[in-house]
């Protein structure tokens, strides 16, 4: 059970892979692109052309397509793997989660936004939503599970899964404050990427205090 929960903390680690593709994805762009009025799907689009009023054309738009997906596997894997060493950890509903959350990254890779539209929303839906609320979920109970009490953390964790959601209201509304719409959007994809990243590098660095435990020893959450 050790090895699992840290398999599943190095499968959300490695979600940190997203920030370099994107990154270089963004520099291959001949058009200017801007983090502020840009959407990141933006960088995935497959044409070039006027798309919803902006002017889009990333010729490495598959690198950026198959990072959504991995960033959508290996959230939903982690979770997988961490709920078989920690269930009281990873109850239903944030396994429940983190798997729809995983699940429209994947569909946002696969179907790019200017491709099949509707799936693409879906998809992003899936994850502002899944991913955030996990968090929210997650971070909870950090705060109050004896065994992995870490109420700073905890409560970190579901300040930036709420900020998250508010900022996926903002995004459905086309609400920027001033800000801009990609700039929005960042806040939401960047917060639920980093929550996934650093509670996996927490889960590797805690290994020690894993040991001897598998998940017969923990309650099943009363299946929550």
């Amino acid at each position: 059970m050790v090895d699992r929960a840290v398999a599943g903390g190095l499968a959300w680690a490695g979600i940190a892979h997203y920030f370099v593709v994107e990154e270089l994805v963004r520099r291959g762009w001949s058009l200017p692109y801007s983090r502020r009025t840009n959407f990141i799907s933006d960088l995935g689009a497959v044409n070039c052309g006027t798309y919803e009023g902006r002017e889009i054309c990333s010729p490495d738009h598959v690198w950026i397509n198959v990072s959504f997906a991995l960033v959508g596997a290996a959230a939903g894997l982690g979770a997988v793997l961490v709920r078989s060493a920690a269930p009281e950890l990873i109850t239903r509903w944030v396994l429940a989660l983190y798997a729809a959350g995983g699940a429209g990254s994947v569909l946002v890779g696969l179907f790019p936004e200017d491709t099949v539209g509707p799936l693409h929303a879906l998809g992003a839906g899936l994850f502002f939503v899944g991913a955030n609320l996990g968090h929210v979920l997650l971070g909870s109970r950090l705060r109050l599970l004896p065994r992995w009490r870490a109420p700073p953390y905890g409560a970190a964790l579901m300040i930036v899964g709420a900020v998250g959601l508010v900022g996926a209201a903002l995004v459905v509304t086309g609400t920027d404050l001033g800000l801009g719409i990609g700039l929005v959007e960042r806040v939401v994809v960047y917060g639920a990427d980093l929550g996934f990243i650093a509670t996996g590098l927490a889960l590797v660095a805690s290994r020690p205090a894993l040991g001897g435990r598998g998940s017969a020893d923990y309650p099943a959450a009363d299946g929550r």
